[in-house]
């Protein structure tokens, strides 16, 4: 039997190899906690971006609010000191409209000329169709065409027209636009008769029933 002897230097490697030699097991362990130290890592610098992310936002706002109540503070102060320049020009105007003539409402004053032109033909406001005929002959839906007639008022007595079994006069000026080989109707508002041009229905006159 032989005896194998190992000189202290090769028992010295072999104790150092063996040293340095670690389980599978311990280098898993160590590399996850080298992940999960670099995730945490990770997470915390993205907290922190985050949060400074937040706080420029928080800066923005506040600025924007200062400038927003600094402006405010100036348009105040532009008020208060152009208030005597506004509370002066409105004496003024007050004063002026003091002095001059009353305006005439303008509906005011087409309804007294309509009341005069109603006065002046004599009619007043002329005779009354019947409700029941009216539905039957007159309105939108009944049209016609204005064939004038004489013995009316106007330079050429031709104010007068026929429709519907009656005699009519338009007590008011002949619009410029209107053609008599339009197409009319008349509708009854309040107590007076409209003549109504199909083309202009923007524009009306008063007509009268004479007979």
């Amino acid at each position: 039997m032989s005896a194998f002897l190992l000189s202290p230097c090769s028992a010295r490697t072999t104790r150092k190899t063996n040293a340095t030699i670690r389980p599978p097991q311990e280098r898993q362990d160590e590399k996850k906690q080298q992940d999960d130290k670099r995730q945490q890592d990770d997470r915390k610098r993205q907290d922190d971006k985050k949060q400074q992310e937040e706080k420029a936002k928080d800066r923005d706002r506040s600025q924007e609010r200062d400038r927003a109540q600094q402006q405010d503070r100036e348009r105040q102060d532009r008020d208060r000191a152009q208030q005597p320049d506004r509370d002066r020009s409105s004496r003024e105007d007050r004063d002026q409209r003091s002095g001059e003539p009353q305006r005439q409402d303008p509906n005011r004053v087409q309804d007294r000329d309509r009341q005069s032109a109603r006065n002046s033909g004599g009619h007043g406001r002329g005779q009354r169709i019947a409700e029941d005929r009216f539905r039957s002959s007159f309105g939108r839906e009944h049209t016609f065409h204005v064939q004038r007639q004489s013995g009316g008022r106007g330079e050429d007595g031709g104010q007068r027209f026929q429709y519907g079994g009656y005699h009519f006069e338009y007590v008011e000026a002949w619009p410029s636009d209107w053609s008599y080989g339009d197409d009319f109707y008349i509708e009854s508002i309040g107590d007076d008769y409209y003549l109504y041009d199909l083309r202009h229905p923007e524009v009306r006159i008063l007509v009268i029933v004479v007979e």
